[in-house]
């Protein structure tokens, strides 16, 4: 079967388990971004969320969304950013489709920038506001000449977004890839955890590492049970900050639910579940010291 090559023209856009969203979902499907429907959510809410399993992840700005189908205004079809050994098309699901660009875009051969604030605007050349671009989202450049802005390609047409902001809000020279990792993601510390994301929005554990890795262009799968077959094995003794803690069910020996960062000194910086925010714990406290299954190195 040929698939559509789209491309997401929303801020972030929520990839659904099913072609149907509840009223509060609403301004879940609005283009320019997820803060009114998020203000919506209780705590109890987005713990339903996951429960339901409605949300199965998202999509950033400018990720290409191959569509198999249409139907009645949705588009079902796959992340192509979030291939894995199951999804080989990449990440399945159902998208509402006026997130959706159908113009193809011109062929891009040069260089690309990725957004690595937690939001940032996408502007006009006038320097009116189209859209808040979320951490990770990845945009060709097409001029760079002007010292404050780079010119580029999107599905809105042409746009500029500010070269500081795809540069990281701390320095960087003194840190490893790793120690980058952990000192980019406590920019978040106490961020809401929610199921399926993977934009500064909100996080869940898979998606809060994948986003991470991916703002310092390193692409892992989607969900943990996935990232745990990348990488090269740590041993406990000998892991540093940036490398990936798995945790499994019953002590270790059953299925992977939970991956966080390793922050050094016995710490791990994650997002939790459901209802609580992105955090560092000492694993040594928790029940998880008993569920750590594997240390994974990809930097």
């Amino acid at each position: 079967m040929k698939l559509q090559t789209t491309r997401i023209m929303a801020a972030v856009a929520n990839v659904w388990r099913q072609p149907r969203t509840l009223p509060i979902d609403t301004s879940a499907i609005a283009n320019a971004g997820l803060q009114a429907w998020l203000a919506q959510l209780s705590d109890a809410e987005t713990v339903k969320l996951e429960r339901e399993n409605r949300i199965v992840t998202q999509a950033l700005f400018n990720d290409v969304f191959l569509v198999e189908r249409f139907v009645d205004g949705w588009a079902y079809g796959y992340v192509a950013s979030q291939r894995d050994d199951h999804h080989l098309q990449g990440y399945p699901g159902w998208i509402w489709a006026a997130q959706l660009s159908t113009v193809p875009l011109p062929i891009q051969t040069g260089p690309t920038v990725t957004i690595r604030r937690g939001f940032t605007p996408l502007l006009k050349a006038d320097g009116r506001t189209l859209l808040r671009l979320s951490l990770g989202t990845e945009l060709p450049v097409i001029g760079s000449k002007d010292h404050r802005y780079y010119t580029v390609q999107t599905p809105l047409g042409v746009a500029k977004v500010a070269k500081r902001a795809t540069q990281f809000g701390f320095k960087t020279a003194n840190l490893t890839r790793g120690a980058t990792l952990v000192r980019l993601g406590e920019t978040f510390l106490d961020l809401r955890y929610l199921w399926g994301g993977i934009s500064a929005y909100g996080f869940d554990c898979s998606g809060f590492v994948y986003s991470l890795h991916r703002c310092v262009g390193i692409q892992l799968p989607r969900d943990a049970q996935d990232q745990i077959d990348k990488g090269v094995a740590v041993e406990r003794e000998a892991a540093q900050p940036g490398d990936l803690c798995f945790f499994a069910h019953d002590h270790g020996q059953g299925a992977v639910h939970h991956v966080a960062l390793y922050a050094g000194d016995g710490w791990i910086l994650h997002a939790p579940t459901p209802g609580k925010h992105v955090t560092y714990l000492q694993l040594a406290t928790t029940y998880l010291q008993d569920e750590l299954v594997a240390i994974k190195r990809n930097w």
